[in-house]
């Protein structure tokens, strides 16, 4: 009896907390995900539109030849722990793929290069197993002509309805970035973009 009443639990269990695969293609699944206080990824997968477009339609590139970003800082300074490439992936991904500018992935920006087998390739010039012509020379390098930069800010604020109401918190983050030129250093091209919501267990310090 014991044995049956435990299996019925699980399954109780089980059915409760099942867990469901969104399927991203699908608009309607999309739209009907569950709503968070944190940041997710419909809020980085429009963040990352506005901010793309907003970048392409400012005539930014037009003013340099053969744009190439340099990846600068961009800083979390939110109360929540994430990789801020989750939102740049997306953009610069837009920005490249659309022929306007390219990405220098062998930039060492702070001593580290995001993809060292550009100087990996360049240490095997004189080994011998190598075909030489294969090998790029050196001067070969692009170095890049813009920089892309730009924080993450959240502010928590309280809200109170009435005497016998629970506190909900309004969380707004703001993502801000700057397209810099780098031969001049003046920036060719800034926007922000607020994300607004409100509910309950807010993330906090």
């Amino acid at each position: 009896m014991k044995r049956i009443m435990s299996v019925a639990l699980c399954a109780v269990l089980a059915a409760c907390g099942g867990t469901s695969v969104v399927d991203l293609d699908n608009a309607q699944e999309v739209s009907a995900m569950q709503n968070v206080m944190e940041l997710e990824y419909r809020d980085w997968t429009s963040t990352a539109e506005k901010m793309t477009k907003s970048m392409l339609t400012s005539g930014a590139f037009s003013r340099v030849k053969n744009p190439v970003i340099a990846m600068g800082t961009i800083k979390n300074d939110t109360m929540q722990r994430f990789d801020t490439d989750i939102l740049t992936k997306k953009i610069r991904s837009t920005l490249v793929n659309s022929g306007r500018a390219q990405v220098a992935t062998s930039f060492r920006n702070n001593k580290a290069a995001e993809d060292e087998t550009t100087y990996a390739m360049r240490q095997t010039r004189d080994n011998a197993e190598y075909d030489s012509s294969t090998i790029a020379q050196k001067g070969t390098l692009v170095a890049p002509n813009m920089s892309l930069s730009g924080k993450m800010i959240q502010r928590n604020l309280k809200l109170e309805s009435g005497w016998f109401s629970s506190v909900d918190t309004r969380v707004e983050y703001y993502l801000q970035l700057t397209l810099t030129d780098l031969k001049t250093g003046l920036s060719v091209w800034e926007d922000e973009q607020p994300i607004v919501k409100e509910g309950s267990h807010a993330p906090t310090w």
